[in-house]
């Protein structure tokens, strides 16, 4: 007698799972547990991560109509060895968010601005300056491209503290919504010797990296987004 569609399909499916199954034990044996979660993401797609600043505010910066502001501020003795270390820090994490949708003010119209006017005092006036809905602010407490005590040796260490400031519906002023802390130490495994590439090289690569990690507090990654920026 001819087997029924009815009859087949539970047959079918467990094929289905019993080929998942051996595929995951041959790969398994062939190449260890990274193909474990390259299955993984055959079957259903990376995980993703919810940003640190969605759970606790639940609120997101990717919100069509929303507009953001960067602005970071990093201390004169910090700057002595890395002048432009806030602007560097501000355009960065800027590209980043773009990246990913966030609609951000030019860091260079915002650094204009700052060099006109100094006699601000709340960073919400930043952000009426430029009518937006969001200013994250960085405030870097410290700051090195180098190895303690190994100046032959880089690896980028750093200490900020990221707040975001929400702007009130005119746009006029703001009130502190998130405040949290990053600690970054960039190469993970180890310090680079000097003669792998130039100081100006690794401090690109390290700004990338830092500014990765801040950004991973308001924008969505999926398994493996930072590896390119834990590793030389």
């Amino acid at each position: 007698m001819a087997s029924t569609p009815a009859a087949t399909a539970p047959i079918a499916l467990r094929r289905v799972v019993w080929r998942l199954a051996a595929l995951a034990l041959l790969t398994a044996i062939l190449t260890g547990c990274q193909s474990i979660l390259t299955l993984g993401y055959l079957i259903g797609g990376p995980p993703s991560s919810d940003p640190d600043f969605h759970q606790k505010t639940k609120q997101s910066l990717d919100k069509k109509g929303t507009t953001v502001l960067v602005y970071c501020y990093a201390p004169k003795e910090l700057k002595w060895d890395n002048e432009r270390l806030d602007y560097d820090v501000a355009k960065h994490l800027a590209h980043q968010l773009m990246q990913r949708g966030i609609a951000v003010i030019d860091p260079d119209r915002v650094a204009a601005w700052l060099d006109k006017h100094d006699k601000w005092s709340k960073v919400s006036e930043i952000g009426k300056a430029f009518k937006v809905d969001y200013v994250i602010h960085v405030d870097v407490k410290d700051y090195s491209l180098f190895e303690p005590r190994s100046p032959n040796l880089y690896r980028g260490h750093a200490d900020v503290m990221v707040h975001v400031v929400k702007m009130d519906e005119s746009r006029r002023d703001g009130n502190m919504i998130y405040t949290t802390g990053v600690k970054s130490h960039f190469p993970t495994r180890g310090p680079v010797d000097q003669n792998q590439m130039s100081l100006a090289e690794f401090k690109k690569r390290y700004l990338s990296a830092l500014t990765f990690e801040i950004g991973t507090l308001f924008f969505s990654t999926e398994t493996g987004d930072e590896i390119p920026y834990g590793y030389l």
